[in-house]
């Protein structure tokens, strides 16, 4: 039960991630063709974050050392551009970079809220 809410929590996310980037210019914009985008799009993240995003932090180890950290953003970023682009996403970097910030600012609180209720 607890992967069913932390679905439902991540297409929550992803929902208001791209409603909130439709206030900002056409350069930050994410959509999907189809509606079934943003429900797919949570367990593609799921999935590209544990392969690829892990590999991503060890081959750019040095790299995030010398930014203190922050190379990680942009780390964040092609994973998330890389699963918008396998569930048919419109969008580019800057609007996967951006996204990937909100996409967390907003799913972070609602799964450490799902952990204390557990």
């Amino acid at each position: 039960m607890g992967i069913v809410k932390r679905w439902l929590i991540g297409v929550v996310a992803i929902l208001v991630t791209v409603w909130v980037l439709r206030l900002l210019p056409e350069s930050f914009r994410i959509g999907w063709e189809s509606l079934w985008g943003p429900v797919v799009f949570v367990p593609v993240l799921a999935l590209a974050n544990g392969i690829i995003g892990t590999l991503l932090r060890i081959v750019s180890l040095p790299i995030s050392c010398i930014t203190l950290g922050l190379f990680g953003f942009v780390i964040n970023a092609i994973v998330f551009w890389i699963a918008g682009r396998v569930t048919g996403a419109n969008m580019g970097f800057l609007a996967a970079l951006v996204g990937s910030i909100l996409y967390t600012i907003i799913s972070a609180p609602l799964n450490s809220a799902l952990k204390e209720n557990d």
